[in-house]
C-alpha cells in the first residue's frame, strides 16, 4: 500500500462523507418544509427494524472479510448467497409481522408501508460483497461515487413524489432509491460476479470471528433506536417526527467532524504503536482539532437554532428545538468518544473497546427506564450516559498512552469556554427587534468572528497550524 494511494483513499472517503451529508441536509430540509412531523414519525417507527435486520444480514462478515489477508472468489460467493438467503428469510419474517408492528404503534398504515420498505433489506444484500472488495482494495473512489450518485437520485425522486403529494411514501421511496441506486453502481463498477462455486465452510470461520461483533452491533443499534419504540406509543407520531428530525439534523455536523477527522486518525495512531511519544503528541493534536471544531458548531447551533428553524424549516418545527438543544449537548463529547474507541482498536485493545461500549449501552438503557416521563427526560438521560462514556473512554485511553486528565483539560477547555461565551452572545443577539433574516445574519457573523478572533488572540495551536500551512503553500 503506497502512501499516495492511502492519501487518495482518505480524500475520497472525506468527499463521500461530506458530499452525502450535504445532500442529506438538502433533502432533509426540503421534506421538512413540505411534509408534516407526523409523516416523519410514521417512517421513524420502522427505523429500528431496518437497522437491526441489516446487522443480522451482514452478520459481521464485512468486517471479518476486510480484516482477512486473502479471500477467494469461492468464499465471496458463499457469503453472497448467505446474505441473500438471510435477507429473504428476514423479509418474510417482517412481512408476516407487519400487522403486529402496526398494532404496537397503533398505526394501520404501517402494514403496507413496512412490507414495501423492508424490500430494501434484500436489495442491500446484493451489494455487500462489492463493498468489501472495494474497501480491501482501497477503491474508495468507487464507493464515494456510488454513494453520491445514489444520494442525488434519491433527492430527485423525493422532490418529484413530494410535489405530487405522496407524503410519507415519498420518504419511503427516498430510502428505497438510495439503496437500489447504490447497489446498482456497485455492480457497474465491480468486475466480481457470483459465478464461482461457493465454499460454505468459510461461514463457520467468519462467524467465529464476528459472533461477538454481531452481538455488540445489535446492542448498539437497539439502544440507538430505543426511543423510536416508546415515543410514538406513549406520546404521538408527531412527537416522534420532531425527535427524529432533531436527531437527524444534529447528527450531520457531528458525523462530518467525527467521521472525517477520526477516519484519518486511526491508521496514523496504529502506525505509531512503536513510538509512544509521537503517538501521544498526535493523539493530543487530534483532540485539539476535534475540540476546535465540535464546540463552536454545537454551541453555535444551540444559540441560533430558533431563528434557523423558522427560516429554514418554518415555524411548524419549533417544538423540536428543546430536543435539538439537548442532543447538541450530548454531541459535544461524540468526537472524543469516537477518537478514544478508534485509538483502543489501533493500539490492540479491542476487548476494552467492547467493554466500554457495553457499559455505555447498559447505562443508557437504565436511564431510559427510569427517566422516561417526558421526551426531554429521555434525552437528558441519553446525554448523561454519553458524558459518562466520554469520561470512561478518556480514562481508559489515557491509561494506555499516558494521557493525563490535566492534559486533556488543557487541550479542550479553552475551546469549550470560548464557545460557551459565543453561545451566550449569539443567544442575546437573537433578542434584537429587527427582521429575522438580518438578526440571523448578525448572529452568524458575530459568532464566527468572536470565536476565531478570541481563539487566535489566546494562541490556539490549531489556528497556528492552519496559518503555518497556508504560509508553506505560498
Amino acid at each position: 500500500m503506497t502512501k499516495n494511494k492511502t492519501s487518495i483513499s482518505l480524500i475520497w472517503s472525506s468527499i463521500d462523507k461530506f458530499g452525502v451529508q450535504v445532500l442529506a441536509l438538502l433533502v432533509g430540509v426540503f421534506t421538512a418544509r413540505m411534509l408534516t412531523p407526523a409523516d416523519f414519525g410514521v417512517i421513524a417507527c420502522l427505523a429500528i427494524f431496518l437497522a437491526l435486520s441489516n446487522v443480522f444480514i451482514d452478520s459481521g462478515f464485512t468486517t471479518a472479510l476486510v480484516r482477512r489477508e486473502k479471500n477467494t472468489n469461492s468464499e465471496y460467493s458463499a457469503v453472497f448467497i448467505f446474505n441473500i438467503v438471510l435477507s429473504v428469510a428476514l423479509y418474510l419474517v417482517l412481512y408476516f409481522s407487519a400487522e403486529k408492528i402496526a398494532n404496537h404503534f397503533r398505526l394501520p398504515q404501517l402494514v403496507s408501508l413496512s412490507r414495501f420498505l423492508f424490500i430494501a433489506l434484500i436489495i442491500n444484500s446484493f451489494g455487500i460483497i462489492q463493498n468489501v472488495i472495494f474497501t480491501k482494495e482501497l477503491k474508495f473512489k468507487e464507493i464515494s461515487i456510488a454513494n453520491i450518485l445514489s444520494a442525488i437520485a434519491s433527492l430527485c425522486v423525493t422532490v418529484i413524489l413530494v410535489l405530487r403529494g405522496y407524503t410519507y411514501w415519498a420518504i419511503a421511496w427516498q430510502q428505497m432509491t438510495l439503496v437500489a441506486v447504490k447497489v446498482l453502481f456497485f455492480w457497474i463498477f465491480s468486475t466480481w460476479r457470483p459465478f464461482h462455486k461457493p465454499k460454505f465452510s468459510v461461514l463457520k470461520e467468519l462467524f467465529s470471528f464476528s459472533a461477538f461483533l454481531i452481538f455488540t452491533n445489535f446492542i448498539n443499534i437497539f439502544v440507538k433506536y430505543i426511543y423510536n419504540l416508546k415515543i410514538p406509543v406513549k406520546f404521538s407520531k408527531e412527537t416522534l417526527g420532531f425527535y427524529d428530525r432533531a436527531s437527524k439534523f444534529q447528527q450531520i455536523p457531528e458525523t462530518v467532524v467525527s467521521g472525517a477527522i477520526n477516519s484519518v486518525a486511526y491508521p496514523i495512531v496504529a502506525s505509531l504503536n512503536n513510538e509512544p511519544q509521537k503517538q501521544l503528541q498526535f493523539f493530543r493534536k487530534m483532540v485539539r482539532v476535534n475540540a476546535f471544531l465540535i464546540f463552536p458548531i454545537m454551541f453555535g447551533l444551540i444559540g441560533i437554532i430558533e431563528n434557523l428553524t423558522i427560516i429554514v424549516l418554518t415555524d411548524k418545527w419549533l417544538p423540536m428545538i428543546p430536543y435539538f438543544k439537548i442532543l447538541c449537548a450530548a454531541a459535544l463529547t461524540a468526537p472524543f468518544r469516537s477518537l478514544c474507541l478508534n485509538t483502543l482498536n489501533a493500539i490492540g485493545k479491542p476487548k476494552h473497546y467492547f467493554a466500554l461500549e457495553l457499559i455505555r449501552n447498559f447505562l443508557t438503557i437504565v436511564l431510559f427506564i427510569f427517566f422516561s416521563n417526558t421526551v426531554e427526560q429521555m434525552l437528558w438521560g441519553f446525554t448523561i450516559s454519553m458524558f459518562a462514556a466520554y469520561i470512561s473512554n478518556i480514562l481508559a485511553v489515557g491509561h494506555f498512552i499516558k494521557y493525563s486528565v490535566s492534559n486533556h483539560l488543557r487541550d479542550i477547555l479553552p475551546y469549550a469556554a470560548i464557545s460557551a461565551v459565543m453561545c451566550i452572545i449569539v443567544t442575546l443577539l437573537s433578542k434584537i427587534n429587527l427582521n429575522i433574516y438580518l438578526v440571523f445574519s448578525i448572529q452568524a457573523v458575530a459568532g464566527v468572528v468572536f470565536y476565531i478572533s478570541v481563539a487566535y488572540l489566546l494562541g490556539s495551536q490549531v489556528i497556528k497550524d492552519v496559518v503555518e500551512l497556508f504560509k508553506k503553500k505560498k
